[in-house]
């Protein structure tokens, strides 16, 4: 915006500089918000008053409430409430004068949240009622789901707390119907996740679970828990379903044939980034091109969902009911811990077979420092002070285990998403891991998991094939250069652009040990130069019960659809060897499981409510039931020994849980790879109970199926043998 300004000096338009300079102080509002950063108020009142001017000398009424507004947020932020209200009255009066009933909306909002935040709650509710009221009479819904929202706040603030509930759900009502008709699920995930929006679901999650907690009250809890549901992973759930719609049905085949011209520029302009003479200039152009491709292919996809009537007649899952999840997904053996982390306290709710129980846990901002700075313990092997993983578990699991408690399962919120509960500590002052009690995995939501499970049985396609793996992959010219890394190759594109291409040693290793354990006519492995991003795609995937990656992961955490699986890199024009996030969405596959043995694939963008935005996503789009990813950088020889045991356990009749949890174990008891650094980094997420390989468990079901049976019939023949006597 910084270089728009400067363009538009030349210019000489001070409707436009007006403009720029409004929008470099909405930015650092917002970064004001992030960083709570009282500089940032003070330099975005700077640029709102210079705007101001330029925009009165243009006559530029409309723009001159917007920054008048703006000018009051910013004053409000920084608490000086009395020269807040000055400028939102001056901002109400011109917006009254030429009838600009959006500003009005937005202005009412904005007084009542200075009349709450000086505690007159009867005044602030009555400016949220006005804009209520406005909005209905425009069908203002951007307005709309905030006035309820602060009038709930209000409300619930003066005790009043039946009437809040009443408006909360109002507002949560018209944020659904403005998601529900967006097309594309990335913007659905940013639209419930980004502003106050979700402040809506965890209010309401909070005030019902307050009153249930101290009133003893089930109803409340329960009503708490069909909220956590709504507010999680919405977009990943809609996703689950979209992915079942077959493209090549209703799909314009023009659009569809254009769609993959775009990736195939793509993929030829990756591939000539890689090239060692390209000099910055040259670099420069073709991260422009690419930019310019990826918009293209944005507005494409947007324009395939419109005009398809396949997308057009989907009907969305609703989100799973308290009954249905204690009717589906819990057993005697598995408890769920799903947690709401809010600004005030957190929530964590509990289910298992005695129903459902609800404790209180530290606000997020407390969470967030705790788990940064145990995430930094365990991942360091020279760090050996575990004393705040005993914390966290006293905070995050202990109120809700029982004695019954066997395998479970984890729905993470915020930084949770972050934190592997294998590693916390069960028993103070040892290094007794949660992992060592239980079984462990995650899901996004409740909802998706039903939706995994449902997929899956009403699948009609058999794979007939065990392993499809590719590992070691050939990086040419950068792979034996770890000391002396090249040059930067994507300086400037990628928000992680410290990428070095050296050849992991153990990889090939991992390829080898793991596609042993397979028989030959069922596995499929490819490695160095054959490890391709074209054998990948010329591969039958749906044949693949589970599918390996042994090689460098690549996350953009800022453009999720750049982040990579990085397979052999050969200058071929066709496939430029990043297995992006954008294509794993148009593959198809029916795996039990994909393995994503590189560093960081369980990371992404992350989406406050959706989780992380990443690979293991695209997975779960394009068919995989279960993913296995890790949530730091692992370490080569580690990771090779850490697959090796878990496909060993997997491939004798266990579930990918307990397969992974018996190769923790036999890791945390070797001594030399005790510490979670080398353990701790992977974690299953999804349809974990599954047991892929039944072979021996058959086996012994069928003995004692065998043994009943002889047993049934010598009963059947003593008894023969009595009546004919």
């Amino acid at each position: 915006m910084n270089k728009a300004y400067k363009f538009d000096q030349t210019l000489k338009s001070k409707t436009n500089l007006a403009s720029d300079l409004n929008t470099i102080g909405m930015a650092l509002i917002k970064k004001a918000i992030l960083f709570d950063s009282q500089n940032d108020y003070i330099q975005a009142l700077g640029y709102f008053n210079k705007s101001l001017s330029l925009a009165q000398e243009a006559k530029d009424i409309k723009r001159a409430i917007i920054i008048l507004n703006n000018i009051g947020s910013a004053n409000s932020h920084l608490k000086s409430y009395s020269e807040a209200l000055k400028y939102f009255n001056r901002a109400l009066q011109q917006a009254d004068e030429i009838g600009d009933r959006n500003s009005l909306g937005m202005i009412y909002n904005n007084i009542g949240i200075v009349y709450a935040n000086i505690g007159n709650y009867e005044e602030s509710t009555r400016f949220y009622e006005k804009a209520i009221n406005l909005a209905l009479g425009i069908k203002g819904g951007d307005v709309l789901w905030e006035a309820y929202l602060e009038k709930a706040n209000s409300l619930r603030n003066q005790k009043k707390n039946e009437e809040a509930l009443v408006d909360y759900a109002n507002s949560i009502r018209v944020i659904e119907e403005i998601r529900s008709n967006l097309v594309q699920e990335e913007l659905k995930a940013t639209y419930l996740g980004s502003g106050k929006r979700m402040d809506a679901y965890q209010n309401v999650i909070d005030l019902l679970s307050t009153i249930g907690i101290e009133q003893s009250d089930k109803a409340y809890e329960l009503r708490a828990f069909n909220y956590l549901e709504k507010a999680k992973a919405r977009a990943f759930l809609d996703s689950l379903e979209v992915s079942e719609v077959s493209v090549s049905q209703g799909v314009d085949i023009k659009l569809a044939n254009q769609e993959k011209d775009i990736m195939r520029e793509v993929s030829q302009l990756y591939t000539k980034l890689l090239l060692p003479s390209l000099g910055a200039e040259e670099k420069a152009i073709i991260s422009a091109q690419i930019k310019d491709f990826e918009e293209k292919q944005d507005a494409l996809k947007r324009e395939i969902r419109t005009t398809s009537p396949a997308y057009a007649n989907l009907k969305y899952p609703e989100v799973i009911t308290y009954d249905e999840a204690m009717d589906s997904l819990v057993d005697k053996d598995t408890t769920f811990f799903a947690y709401s982390l809010g600004k005030e306290r957190s929530y964590v709710f509990v289910l298992s077979e005695n129903g459902l129980k609800i404790f209180v846990a530290p606000a997020r901002k407390t969470l967030q420092q705790q788990v940064a700075e145990y995430r930094k313990v365990i991942s360091d092997k020279d760090n050996h002070d575990f004393s705040l993983g005993h914390v966290l578990f006293k905070e995050l699991v202990l109120p809700g285990l029982d004695k019954n408690t066997k395998k479970i399962i984890f729905v993470p919120d915020d930084i949770l998403n972050l934190l592997p509960f294998e590693t916390l500590i069960s028993d103070a002052g040892t290094t007794r891991w949660l992992v060592q009690d239980h079984p462990i995995a995650y899901v996004p939501s409740l909802s998706s998991l039903r939706e995994l499970n449902r997929r899956k049985a009403s699948s009609r396609m058999r794979p007939h094939k065990d392993l499809l793996a590719f590992g070691d992959p050939f990086y040419g010219a950068n792979e034996d250069n770890r000391r002396n890394p090249s040059p930067d190759i994507f300086q400037d594109f990628y928000s992680n652009s410290s990428i070095n291409f050296f050849r992991l040693k153990y990889s090939g290793l991992e390829i080898q040990k793991i596609g042993a354990a397979f028989k030959p006519s069922r596995t499929d492995t490819f490695q160095r130069r054959e490890a391709t991003e074209d054998r990948l795609k010329a591969e039958p995937l749906t044949d693949y019960r589970i599918i390996h990656f042994a090689t460098h992961g690549l996350i953009d955490d800022k453009k999720p659809a750049r982040s990579s699986i990085i397979l052999s890199l050969d200058q071929n024009p066709g496939e430029d060897g990043f297995l992006q996030m954008r294509e794993i969405f148009n593959l198809r596959m029916n795996a039990d499981l994909v393995t994503l043995s590189a560093c960081q694939t369980g990371l992404g963008q992350f989406i406050r409510g959706e989780g992380i935005e990443g690979l293991s996503r695209a997975f779960f789009y394009a068919g995989a039931s279960s993913v296995l990813l890790s949530l730091w950088a692992v370490n080569d020889e580690a990771t090779y020994q850490l697959m090796e045991r878990f496909y060993r356990h997997l491939v004798g009749s266990e579930t990918p849980a307990i397969a992974l949890r018996r190769a923790k174990l036999e890791m945390i008891d070797s001594g030399v790879l005790s510490h979670p650094y080398y353990w701790a980094g992977f974690i299953v997420n999804g349809k974990s109970d599954t047991v892929i390989f039944p072979g021996a468990l058959k086996r012994w079901i069928i003995l004692v199926s065998s043994l009943c049976a002889g047993i049934m019939i010598l009963v059947a023949l003593r008894n023969l043998n009595r009546r004919r006597t």
